[in-house]
Order: C-alpha cells, then structure tokens, then sequence
C-alpha cells in the first residue's frame, strides 16, 4: 500500500474521486470537494435548463450532461470554438459549505455506470483544476473541520465494511454521535474531579476532607464507565473481525457433517471412512449476527503419512489461535482415549461440548464435570442446531449483547482507553493509600488526556496518516 504523508491531504486544494466502485453497473458517482468545485462544474456540465451552476442554491438537483471541449490536437482551429462532445446524461447534486460532509463546496455527478465513462468524467474534472483524492480525505477533511470526530471517523470505515446486521446497526448509532457523547460525559465528570483536586493543591489551607471523600466516589463511578466502554469495545471488535470458531473432535465424529449444516451448503466432503478432512477448511457464516469464521479440522491424532502430519498440525495451529471451541463427541460411544486428550487439550478454551448423533443409543458418560455449555444434536437429521447456535451466542457474547453500549475502536484507540483506565485506577489508588493530592491531580490529568487521544483532540500526524489510509479513494 503506498504511504501518504499528513501534509499530501491540502485541505486548500479542490479533490475528486469516483466514490463508486468502478464496473458494469446502473449508475456511478463522482464527488467533487474544494472552492473550486463550483466553477469546474460551471465549465464541464450543460444544465438542461439554462442556469449560473455557481449561484444555484445548496441542496438541489440539476439534470443534464457532461461536456467535454474539444482537443487541440483533435479538431481544425476554426471549428474548436463552436466544438464540445456529450461524454454523458447525469445528474448534478449540490451542497454548500458549510451544510455538506466536508464542510467544503461540494458537487456529486450520478452518471451511468461504467469503467470508461466514470473515469472519463473524473479525467475532464482534473483537467479543470481539482487533483485526484487520496485515501479517506473527504473524511480526513470532515474531521479537520471539526464535522466528525475520530470515534465517528472510525465508525465510517466500520458501515462500509460491516460484515453483519448488528455491525452495521452499531456502526451507524457510532457515526450519529453516541459513543463521542458517553466519552464527553465522562471526560466531564473526570474535569469535575480534576478542578476539585486543583483547588485543594491550590489552597492547601482549606478543609478537604469533604471532597477527597466525594472524589473516591465519583473516580469508581468513572472507573465502571470506563469498564463498560472497554467491554462494548471488544463486542464491536467481534462484530468487526468475526469469531474465530474451530470445530475439533477425533475422527468421524461428524465434523465435516455439522460444519456443512451451519455453513447450509455441502462445503466438504463426507464419507462414513474414518479421515476423510485432511486439512483445515475455513468459512464466515452469520450467526445470530455475529461473523464466525468458522474451521473444520481433520480428526487424525495418530499421523500414519506426511499429508496426515500436515493436517495434525494445521488443526493444532487453528486450535490454539481460537476464540471459541466446539468440541463434538459421539453420544453412540463411550470416551476413549481421544476424546479425554481432547477434553484436557481445549480444559483453558472458551468451549461448547457438542454431543452429537443423539439419534442413535447412547453410550457415552462421564461428561457431567465439563464446564461450559452442553448441547445434544444429530447433525446428519439437522436436530439441535438452533440450541447449538443459542450456545454459540451465549459463549461469544457471555453478558448478553448489548448495542447501545458498542464502540468500534482502531488499535490506537484501543490503547488509549485503556491507558484512560489504568490512569483513574492509579488514582483511586493513590486515594486509598493516603497519598498527596498532587498524584492523583496528575493521573486524572493523563486519563483526560487519553480520552482525548480517542475522539481525535490529541493526535500526532502518524496516527492520522495510518488511520486514513486504510479508507478508500473516495470516501
């Protein structure tokens, strides 16, 4: 991926992207940005009702086409002037600063889809004065303009890539404002206990007692705050990045069978042999709305051949990288050896203990001191699914899910939450321990600070260049 420097993306420059995702399709649009997104469009666009483009009001639709002047070096001297060419019917949106998603002028072209005709339009822009965007920066300009924070950046990023009902649900009241409110509230309410802490610094001579006692108060109710934006935290992250869910048992237990029953489709191959997966097999499905990428491994734990070994350590592999285990017994046999290394293997895992073939006797015992969920199903007669999918939820969201609480975080942000919270546990700490105002003054301080990090108050230009280049042109 090619870098970008924070001092590429000019906020004084016009930009232009195609917004759409070029191909065969029904419309495309190209979006325009800048003080001279007005007089490009004035120059290139025949309304089809005479009108100055550049005193149109915000907000309006304009029908007509797209002109392109004629080249020099295509037509004779004389027959230049009088010469343009339709390059397409389009239409012609306008919004004005500082009511558009920029802040800035900008014009967006509806034309008819197509590789050809999209970045011809595009070209004929370039040509009359706007340059080519870079990655994100109609978003890093709504951002610099103060339009969006960086929670509601991030939260644009996660609406395109959402890979679930839930993620995009989350994802939209994150971009409305929401979360950047809860981060405002407490960055309030931490403010409140920091200017508490400067006057008793300040005026050593007054009775502080009544507030350091108020203070340790209000710092545990920040500190659950806190908790709880962490937790929604990683909640969206799993809505984001799916759950990695390995399904592992030994051999011809119906692996293969209960991994085709979730997925709907006949994705891997069943036989009553023994072993037939001889490798790991990977698929997202959607669960409730939850992403799960979900491995069938190969059952083998005795390797006989290399292809057998390769497909050991594979499973192995997929195994230990895990977020969530189901471990799939035959009910229509007792344990055996197997079964209790794979009991022992998975004992530190969050773990579902699937008991399948419930439609036959049964023979197998001593499962009761498994800890986690148990569910009984027949993958072959499609029985017990849903129960298992009820226990999937369950294990993956173990507080029940709660939305209004989710925030999508970078890496960055991640961390500066959570350096937030250390900051506020060190000062109840301090608290606690009888130690001077003037530590707990300073670790309240760090923690507002973080916060800042987190909503974009507090940003250093590398942390910036990273997060815009992972949008795409155009957004």
């Amino acid at each position: 991926m090619q870098s970008f420097k924070l001092k590429d993306y000019n906020l004084g420059d016009t930009i232009a992207a195609i917004a759409t995702f070029p191909s065969l399709s029904a419309l495309g649009v190209i979006k325009v940005s800048g003080k001279k997104a007005f007089p490009i469009i004035s120059k290139i666009f025949l309304p089809r009702r005479k009108k100055d483009m550049r005193k149109v009001k915000t907000y309006t639709l304009h029908y007509g086409w797209i002109m392109e002047k004629a080249q020099r070096h295509k037509v004779a001297k004389a027959q230049r002037r009088a010469t343009n060419y339709i390059v397409d019917e389009v239409l012609v949106s306008v919004m004005r600063a500082p009511n558009s998603y920029t802040r800035e002028d900008v014009v967006e072209i509806s034309s008819h889809g197509g590789i050809l005709v999209s970045n011809k339009i595009l070209e004929i822009i370039l040509r009359e004065g706007a340059r080519l965007a870079l990655p994100g920066e109609f978003t890093y300009r709504a951002l610099a303009k103060g339009r969006i924070d960086l929670l509601q950046a991030e939260s644009i990023l996660d609406i395109v890539e959402a890979r679930s009902e839930e993620g995009l649900k989350a994802a939209a009241m994150q971009l409305s404002g929401e979360s950047s409110q809860k981060i405002k509230k407490i960055k309030d309410e931490i403010k409140e206990v920091f200017v508490e802490t400067e006057s008793s610094i300040n005026f050593p001579e007054d009775d502080t007692s009544i507030c350091l006692t108020q203070a340790k108060r209000k710092i545990k109710v920040i500190e659950k705050k806190i908790n709880q934006f962490l937790q929604g935290g990683q909640e969206a992250k799993i809505l984001k990045e799916g759950t990695r869910c390995v399904i592992c048992g030994k051999v011809n237990t119906g692996k293969s069978t209960l991994f085709n029953r979730l997925l709907g489709e006949e994705r891997v191959i069943v036989s009553n042999y023994a072993g037939t997966t001889r490798d790991v097999i990977e698929e997202t499905i959607n669960i409730r709305g939850i992403p799960l990428r979900i491995y069938d491994t190969a059952g083998i734990l005795e390797p006989k051949d290399f292809i057998a070994k390769e497909a050991i350590e594979k499973s192995q592999a997929a195994l230990g990288g895990a977020d969530l285990v189901i471990l799939l017994l035959d009910g229509s046999k007792s344990l055996g050896k197997d079964d209790y290394f794979l009991l022992e293997k998975v004992r530190n895992k969050n773990t579902i203990l699937a008991v399948n073939k419930i439609d036959l006797p049964q023979r197998i015992k001593n499962i009761s001191k498994f800890k986690g969920y148990r569910v009984g199903l027949s993958a072959l007669k499609n029985t017990g699914i849903e129960d298992l999918e009820e226990a999937i939820f369950k294990s993956v969201y173990k507080k029940g899910l709660h939305r209004q609480d989710m925030v999508f975080l970078s890496q960055y942000q991640r961390q500066s939450l959570r350096a937030a919270g250390d900051n506020i546990v060190e000062a109840r700490n301090f608290l606690d321990k009888g130690h001077t105002i003037d530590f707990v003054n300073l670790s309240l301080k760090s923690s507002l600070d973080n916060l800042g990090k987190l909503t974009g108050e507090v940003l250093t230009e590398e942390i910036l260049e990273g997060i815009f280049s992972n949008f795409c042109i155009g957004k």
